[in-house]
């Protein structure tokens, strides 16, 4: 129970204050507009359904053992299209895919 002189209360106060100042403190970034390196840009990635997509087409079109073909990176490629970049074991290809799923290209790398 909080003392008759409402020091609990106020202790409670003060402590949720500071950790409520502590978790807006460590939010702000006061590094200025130089990105660190590692930091992800932002460049417009395809969407996970076209990466898969071309990982898949991938597998059959370069015979992967097992169809392990895994989606790495990807970025766009023109106005309607992305380039997609796979590996698998034993290498690493490109995908070319456009925004409704057609398949362009496949290409060893």
């Amino acid at each position: 129970m909080i003392g008759s002189n409402g020091n609990g209360f106020h202790r409670l106060f003060i402590g949720c204050f500071a950790c409520a100042g502590l978790a807006l403190l460590g939010g702000c970034n006061t590094s200025g507009s130089n990105a660190p390196e590692g930091v992800r840009t932002t460049a417009e990635t395809a969407p996970t359904d076209l990466q898969l997509l071309c990982a898949s087409r991938a597998a059959e079109e370069l015979q992967v053992a097992g169809g392990n073909v895994l989606p790495v990176s990807s970025a766009r490629a023109g106005e309607a299209a992305y380039q997609v970049n796979l590996t698998y074991e034993g290498g690493q290809a490109t995908c070319v895919i456009d925004e409704a799923g057609t398949v362009q290209s496949i290409t060893p790398v």
